[in-house]
């Protein structure tokens, strides 16, 4: 597995200086006659073992490793590779072409093993390469749905086999484990002729951060998460579809309210990915915003409070709000007014925008609202 000095070595371009908190406890003991010794142990023992055994069963450990997030660099597709406690996993496996590039960054990390692979849906740029790595490196489990059938799908299932490769479809709700992180799956939550609606959706945890990916699951399929009551703020969220504006729609980006958002695409797509609609919503959401398509692979690293990146985002021009109930003021993407929450005039949750002061809503060209009058004193 990678070591500490070549991890530090591939963040040390990041916008934040990577941190890594270490402490010991010494403690100095007195001299006793022997006699005395037998029972000060025995006291020891006696008076405040059980007392340790009960306050640490009722505190809950912090995280003692970093989870690493590298979203790879597969052009016009996906990949990310995940690693925490020396287990790691593969979200999506790019296209047919990505083979080489992706089994020489688990060979340059030292990954022998992969604990789990995700396939989110059985689409090229998702699955392409996906063969070749099995044929490469152990695997341990895959989560896939059904219908890998024809053409490259039908390929990788029947590698699948040949390697006798454990898999399963997750279900909603179902949870496993990679090193210290948590792992839900959101969805699908019911099946769709659209084969990007039936993409596996999933959340990780690792201490106070989390991850959402969506693989390209569409907007009714992110209503349908918001629906199911599950909790989906996240600190990063991979773009849903690449950027796509049928994904990232802004009631789910509410939901979710990351902080940062990494788009994997490809320089100068077809597709136009990621679409000027998506780019303005995160934007709106106050989020930074990487993309593999212009700074390459970035790599994100999480000690369980703080994320640190190997590279600069494109930081918003507005800031991100933590907590929506605490925004003093509310904008309208439509009318680019600017309201207090109890104003009558509200918009419609999806064409909101929350503001702190007056003064970063006017800098963003929001007037105040002629029915509550935000911008009088009171």
């Amino acid at each position: 597995m990678v070591n500490r000095e070549d991890l530090d070595k591939m963040i040390s371009c990041g916008k934040k200086e990577y941190k890594k908190n270490t402490g010991c406890i010494a403690r100095k003991c007195s001299v006793f006659p022997v006699f005395f010794m037998l029972l000060m142990v025995l006291l020891l023992f006696s008076s405040c073992g059980m007392d340790t055994l009960k306050d640490s069963s009722s505190v809950k450990s912090p995280v003692k490793e970093n989870l690493t997030i590298y979203f790879l660099d597969v052009g016009q597709a996906d990949s990310t590779l995940l690693v925490s406690q020396d287990e790691a996993m593969l979200v999506d496996a790019g296209n047919r072409d990505d083979a080489e590039f992706i089994t020489g960054y688990l060979d340059d990390l030292g990954i022998s093993r992969l604990k789990y692979i995700v396939f989110t849906h059985p689409h090229e740029d998702h699955i392409g390469s996906g063969g070749d790595i099995i044929d490469s490196i152990a695997v341990d489990k895959i989560f896939m749905l059904e219908g890998y059938d024809d053409g490259i799908e039908g390929y990788l299932k029947t590698v699948i086999d040949r390697m006798g490769i454990q898999t399963q479809a997750p279900l909603p709700g179902d949870t496993i484990s990679l090193g210290e992180c948590s792992i839900e799956f959101l969805g699908p939550l019911e099946k769709s002729d659209d084969e990007n609606d039936n993409s596996i959706c999933l959340k990780v945890m690792h201490g106070e951060n989390s991850i959402i990916f969506t693989g390209d699951a569409g907007s009714s399929c992110e209503r349908k998460m918001i629906e199911s009551g599950e909790a989906l703020e996240a600190d990063i969220l991979q773009a849903g579809h690449h950027g796509s504006s049928t994904s990232n729609s802004y009631y789910f980006l509410r939901e979710v309210n990351p902080k940062y958002v990494v788009i994997s695409c490809g320089k100068d797509n077809m597709y136009g990915h990621p679409h000027e609609e998506s780019m303005s919503r995160f934007g709106d959401l106050g989020a930074e915003i990487f993309r593999t398509d212009e700074q390459g692979t970035v790599i994100a690293v999480s000690d369980g409070e703080d994320i640190t990146f190997n590279c600069e985002g494109k930081k918003s021009e507005r800031s991100h709000v933590e907590e929506y109930e605490n925004a003093k003021y509310i904008g309208n993407i439509n009318s680019r007014k600017y309201h207090f929450p109890d104003c009558g005039g509200l918009p419609n949750e999806e064409n909101r925008i929350y503001f702190m002061d007056i003064q970063t809503a006017q800098e963003a060209g929001y007037e105040p609202c002629g029915r509550c009058h935000p911008d009088r004193m009171n």
